[in-house]
């Protein structure tokens, strides 16, 4: 199960999910996504973008792939585990 903290996370499991929903397992084109969902092709690769969507809009989207949200406590990070992180990744360039 994918845990969908951010808009970012939600673009990755959309765009995991149209990678093999269409017919025969390819990846089902954006248009017919849309047009499943009630939506426009736009509203579809905004999301594929990772910008901010209705969550009526993002529900009518996962549900073509017959995929549902439910909520579960995660793991936030700290700001120390932040600082942590971007002094590790300065540090490897």
């Amino acid at each position: 199960m994918q845990s969908i903290k951010n808009t970012t996370d939600l673009a990755m499991l959309l765009k995991a999910l149209r990678q093999n929903g269409g017919p025969q397992g390819r990846k089902m084109p954006a248009h017919t996504l849309a047009q499943l969902a009630g939506l426009s092709r736009d509203t579809i690769f905004r999301m594929e973008r990772g910008e901010d969507v209705s969550f009526d809009t993002a529900l009518r989207v996962l549900r073509v792939f017959e995929v549902g949200l439910q909520a579960a406590q995660v793991e936030w990070p700290t700001l120390g585990n932040a600082a942590q992180h971007f002094q590790h990744t300065h540090a490897q360039q």
